[in-house]
């Protein structure tokens, strides 16, 4: 290809790609502009912009109880007593005196 034509061909591939930006951005503003909900708007236009699909992920077995398990009764049990017991077992490990952090060394504290 000539150098010439590569240049032109460049340019028309730029010039097209700003118009069409500004026609977006163009767009957008009176998306804004008609909008009687403005921050729904906004997560509408940026949705759109970064081309985000919602997807469904489902999870069709999990480890409970070191059984695999496709019962979402199961799966949510399993995470409940997880999840509650979190908040006891800390304060279990901080009171206890196991809790072997050393406070004059910043790294340990994070």
């Amino acid at each position: 290809m000539i150098p010439i034509a590569r240049n032109i061909t460049r340019n028309i591939v730029i010039f097209c790609l700003r118009s069409s930006w500004q026609q977006k951005k163009i767009h957008c503003n009176k998306l804004l502009l008609k909008s009687n909900n403005k921050p729904k708007t906004i997560w509408n236009i940026v949705k759109t912009i970064i081309n985000n699909k919602n997807t469904n992920k489902t999870i069709s077995t999990m480890n409970v109880n070191d059984k695999l398990s496709s019962n979402p009764l199961a799966t949510g049990n399993a995470f409940n007593s997880y999840f509650s017991s979190v908040a006891e077992n800390l304060l279990i490990t901080i009171f206890s005196g196991k809790n072997t952090v050393n406070s004059n060394d910043p790294v340990t504290y994070l």
